[in-house]
């Protein structure tokens, strides 16, 4: 006949046992969707596409795959990163993928595809500039960050079909004349210059 202490013993190793057995089902459940959460993520900076898309008056607009409006800032026509802080990758968001991720271009994206390196990472490059996607936008085809002064230089939108460093960004509105866009409203008249 068993001893109150032996069913005792028995007792706590069966509730140690269930309690170990759970854990690893808890551990496995939880580890299934983290991982695949991993993977996808591995996927999505694994590879990126470049595509035209009209942007209101500005034209046929470079865009990344979800067709959101890409910019450039007017002090990396050389590749050199001057947008390095936290701030200004936070407001303005590097196109970034994978060491030896390809990069394709849709139709009508005439210019050269190359990158730069960000860390561990390589941020794409239009004929020699660093793109980034604007945190303002709200949508696709925007351009809310078109002309935006701000950490040490302008931004501009990026010309889908340009083919040449210093035509890639946007220099004037379709259906205007000129490197300038004026502006009347009652009582004032403002001039916005690209900045070149």
């Amino acid at each position: 006949m068993k001893t109150q202490s032996s069913r005792q013993t028995i007792r706590r190793r069966r509730l140690k046992s269930a309690g170990v057995v759970a854990a690893a089902a808890i551990a496995a459940i939880v580890a299934v969707p983290l991982f695949a959460g991993a993977q996808q993520a591995k996927t999505l900076i694994s590879k990126a596409s470049v595509k035209e898309h009209i942007v209101g008056k500005y034209g046929e607009v470079l865009t990344d795959s979800a067709g959101f409006s890409l910019y450039v800032l007017s002090t990396e026509s050389k590749g050199k990163l001057h947008c390095t802080s936290t701030s200004c990758t936070t407001s303005w968001i590097p196109l970034l993928v994978a060491k030896n991720a390809k990069v394709t271009a849709g139709s009508g994206v005439k210019g050269k595809i190359s990158h730069v390196t960000r860390g561990t990472k390589w941020q794409v490059t239009y004929n020699g500039w660093p793109v980034y996607t604007f945190i303002g936008e709200t949508g696709p085809a925007k351009s809310n960050g078109e002309k935006i002064v701000a950490f040490g230089g302008t931004w501009y939108l990026v010309t889908a079909a340009a083919t040449t460093n210093s035509a890639t960004p946007v220099k004037k509105v379709s259906g205007t004349s000129g490197n300038t866009t004026t502006t009347t409203t009652p009582g004032a008249t403002t001039t916005t210059a690209p900045g070149y």
